[in-house]
């Protein structure tokens, strides 16, 4: 989840927007493999590669079976003896990105934006997961928003108003007679 500030005018007409995302892409050293070159990982001896462990305990009322990741492995199944220097087995590695956002026209606070498979990807490079990008819109000077309407407030005196008068009203845009 990404959170960005935009103004009342951005929010109102959409805009395209780049944003920095520091993110976790896969490792280019080893591939997502985790391994340092020419080494590979072995099936964990204690899971024997099912990265889970069983433990029984008796009680009163019978034996009582729970699964628990494996602590050998932490749920893997594999065990890395040499892992990659870049990523310390991890088959991934933190990074700054630059994505292209677009925010459509009328969004509101806490309004998010989902870009499929632009998020991190998982350990031993996993599958990109999705990033939302929660619209947060900025105070504006002389408007608030209801609902779908922008509201403003106009002072006039009340000679003007019984008598008539030519106002320049102000809009997001430009200045409307």
């Amino acid at each position: 989840l990404f959170r960005l500030d935009k103004t009342v005018d951005e929010a109102a007409f959409g805009v395209m927007k780049e944003l920095e995302v520091d993110s976790a892409v896969a490792c280019t050293s080893c591939y997502g493999a985790g391994t340092a070159p020419g080494a590979r990982s072995t099936i964990c001896e204690t899971c024997r590669g099912a990265g889970e462990v069983a433990q029984v305990q008796r009680s009163f009322l019978g034996e009582i079976r729970t699964l628990r990741p494996c602590a050998a492995c932490k749920g893997y199944g594999t065990v890395i003896a040499d892992p990659c220097r870049d990523c310390a087995g991890e088959g991934r590695v933190r990074t700054h990105k630059t994505l292209k956002v677009a925010i459509p026209p009328g969004v509101d606070n806490g309004t998010r934006v989902h870009l499929a498979e632009q998020g991190e990807v998982g350990v031993g490079a996993g599958p990109a997961g999705d990033l939302y990008v929660e619209i947060r819109v900025e105070k504006h000077e002389l408007f608030t928003r209801q609902g779908n309407e922008l509201h403003c407030i106009v002072t006039l005196p009340m000679t003007a108003a019984a008598l008539g008068t030519k106002l320049t009203l102000p809009t997001l845009e430009s200045d409307l007679e």
